[in-house]
């Protein structure tokens, strides 16, 4: 009982972080052939997350910091995202991973960036 319990609860997490980009998938493609300045993948679908104009702030044109679980993070310059193409969604979007406690960034493009 436990266990099927458990795996339930892991499902939906997996769900949940699998949508965290676009639930409807309509911007997937645009999503999944993103690179950073560097020419870096910025990796997997559930690693793109859209956050709200208050989980990020700039000073000036390239210094950025965005905020993950009410820590802030500052944005390295070759973070940035280098676009195949404009924006489709208008919102910020920040792909990163949490592996182990460690958050490692891996794009970013500001809302105004569309």
């Amino acid at each position: 009982m436990l266990r099927t319990i458990m795996t339930g609860i892991a499902v939906v997490f997996i769900g949940l972080a699998a949508n965290a980009h676009d639930s409807e998938g309509k911007w997937d493609a645009w999503f999944a052939r993103q690179n950073n300045m560097r020419g870096g993948s910025c990796c997997k679908l559930s690693h793109a997350h859209v956050i709200q104009d208050e989980d990020w702030k700039t000073w000036g044109k390239d210094d950025y910091e965005v905020r993950i679980n009410d820590r802030w993070y500052i944005v390295e310059e070759w973070q940035m995202l280098k676009p195949a193409d404009p924006n489709p969604t208008g919102h910020a979007i920040l792909w990163y991973d949490n592996i182990g406690g460690f958050i490692n960034i891996y794009c970013f493009i500001p809302s105004w960036e569309t």
